[in-house]
């Protein structure tokens, strides 16, 4: 029953990986740059967060009690959150380093779950993708337990995590095509 091997050509995979190369040039080529993106991104994401649960309180609290002051209290938590990042970029990037282990961890767990698949396409596939898998998650704990490595090569680590990610990526689209 899903035994049927024939995937052919995965382009949403491939373009995947194409993004995460361009990621990591961007990286590579403008660190300050990118960090700095990343981390006005998150304040003005935690500031709409917050707002639009401030706005919806009154709804919330009506359809479920107190409950929804806790929706509040995240909700200004999330705003000063967000303002904090704008106003003090080095703290927001304290917390992408700890954002982007998480990620690669996520990722790369993900990916480990599922990299047996690629078996079927080829023992070197799935070894190369094996060894990729394991890289990432690698770097994601090397980021959760050491954060200065994050804050002082966080660029150089999401590049080639970015990388690592991009080239998976456009093997397993190639290994699929079979």
């Amino acid at each position: 029953m899903f035994n049927d091997h024939r995937w052919g050509f995965d382009w949403s995979e491939f373009m995947t990986g194409v993004v995460f190369l361009i990621a990591a040039y961007f990286v590579m080529k403008q660190p300050k740059a990118a960090l700095l993106s990343l981390v006005f991104l998150f304040a003005i994401a935690a500031i709409i967060s917050g707002i639009t649960t401030i706005a919806g309180y009154t709804k919330l609290r009506r359809e479920t009690g107190l409950r929804a002051n806790f929706a509040l209290v995240f909700a200004i938590i999330d705003i000063l959150v967000g303002l904090l990042f704008l106003f003090h970029a080095p703290s927001g990037i304290l917390v992408l380093g700890y954002v982007f282990a998480f990620w690669f961890l996520i990722d790369s767990i993900e990916r480990l779950t599922v990299v047996s698949h690629l078996k079927v396409f080829g023992m070197g596939y799935y070894v190369l993708s094996l060894i990729l898998d394991i890289a990432s998650l690698v770097l994601g704990i090397l980021l959760i337990f050491n954060p200065m490595i994050a804050i002082i090569s966080f660029n150089i680590l999401v590049s080639v995590y970015f990388t690592i990610f991009g080239i998976n990526a456009i093997l397993i689209a190639f290994a699929r095509r079979n």
